[in-house]
């Protein structure tokens, strides 16, 4: 699944974007700086990163998604972990039911896409994206990770406040004592969690 130079040539062509001796130019601009044409493409201002990435995706019959600005559930988010999501450029952004759609740069990554069928028990549905699409996606994770640490500490307060106005002064400072270790203990609790489904050998809290 590669969308070869002479495949990319015709499209070009028959769309008035270059002529023949311009395409051949640029093809062999591209294998002496050992660049994808691709690119060279986008430098030469032929077009832009999302065309290209549409075309791509007509020639190889593969649906383009753009999720630039798309914020994606966590629970979904979550189904890829992090790390994987990195190191392969692929994100999770809709399930419908026992189908996963996934938005990923290389469509030549088919060992992926079956090893995400293994461990989700899913059925895949690859799309391809623009890199600026997964970044706004892999930005989501560090977010939902915050987000959880918010409502923990907002919940928690909230349990402290109650038990100041409900009890005597001995047992409020009993009471409190272990209230207020609560969001600490359930702030770990999230990171480990994170952790196990990130596939983390290493915690690193730091002071801020």
């Amino acid at each position: 699944m590669k969308v070869e130079p002479q495949q990319l040539k015709a499209f070009l062509i028959d769309a008035g974007l270059v002529n023949d001796e311009k395409f051949e130019k640029i093809l062999a601009k591209s294998k002496t700086s050992n660049k994808k044409i691709g690119d060279v493409l986008i430098a030469e201002g032929v077009l832009s990163r999302e065309e290209l990435v549409k075309l791509e995706a007509y020639i190889l019959g593969i649906p383009f998604i753009n999720l630039e600005k798309e914020v994606i559930r966590p629970e979904i988010l979550k189904i890829i972990p992090e790390p994987i999501a990195r190191n392969h450029n692929i994100v999770s952004f809709r399930k419908n039911g026992r189908d996963l759609e996934v938005a990923m740069l290389d469509p030549e990554d088919l060992r992926m896409i079956e090893f995400l069928k293994k461990t989700t028990n899913l059925r895949i549905l690859p799309k391809l994206t623009t890199p600026e699409s997964i970044r706004n996606v892999l930005n989501q994770y560090q977010q939902t990770l915050e987000a959880e640490f918010g409502e923990i500490i907002k919940q928690d307060a909230g349990a402290v406040e109650a038990i100041k106005d409900e009890m005597g002064v001995k047992e409020k400072d009993e009471l409190l004592k272990a209230a207020e270790d609560l969001p600490i203990i359930r702030i770990v609790d999230t990171l480990l969690k994170h952790a196990i489904l990130q596939r983390a050998s290493d915690i690193h809290v730091e002071p801020s």
